[in-house]
């Protein structure tokens, strides 16, 4: 016989110090995109605009006091040496963006998408949150959700209302 012993705990409630119940996470929402949703080649036009990835999911926050979690995964293809950068938006708004540079001359390099920012909407109203990229002038091959030949390309994002 095993001396491991196994503890359970089970809750319906977690309550702070004050007695209110406490609930984390209020809500999950995601959506998964596959290569037949965005463009296999998606090239921008070279002219140094941000391009949808097709990652865009809506929530509901339950109070405007409510932080949201975006989570995305998805892989970028780019060649050449060239800048890159990605952004959240909120609705129109862009609320993060972040910098990326590919290093290659030969070949595709790839990046990860951007994975993770946590927000402060302060709304009770649906909110759109997307994924985009940009490329400076020149670049010749930038490509998103790329699944190749396989075509087992696939993306997703996940937003989490955080309790505020």
């Amino acid at each position: 016989m095993s001396d491991i012993k196994v503890a359970e705990v089970k809750t319906d409630t977690i309550k702070n110090q004050a007695g209110t119940i406490y609930n984390f996470v209020k809500q999950a929402v995601s959506n998964k995109i596959t290569e037949s949703s965005v463009s296999g080649d998606t090239r921008p036009s070279g002219n140094g605009t941000y391009t949808d990835t097709g990652l865009s999911q809506t929530i509901t926050p339950s109070s405007a006091s409510s932080k949201i979690l975006i989570l995305t995964c998805g892989l970028f293809y780019m060649r050449r040496i060239e800048e890159v950068r990605f952004r959240f938006l909120r609705d129109s708004t862009a609320i993060m963006t972040m910098p990326g540079y590919s290093e290659t001359s030969d070949g595709f390099f790839t990046m990860p998408a951007p994975s993770g920012h946590l927000d402060s909407p302060n709304t009770t109203s649906a909110v759109t949150y997307k994924l985009q990229f940009y490329a400076q002038n020149n670049y010749t091959s930038l490509r998103f959700n790329y699944g190749g030949t396989a075509g087992l390309g696939e993306a997703s994002m996940t937003l989490l209302e955080i309790a505020g």
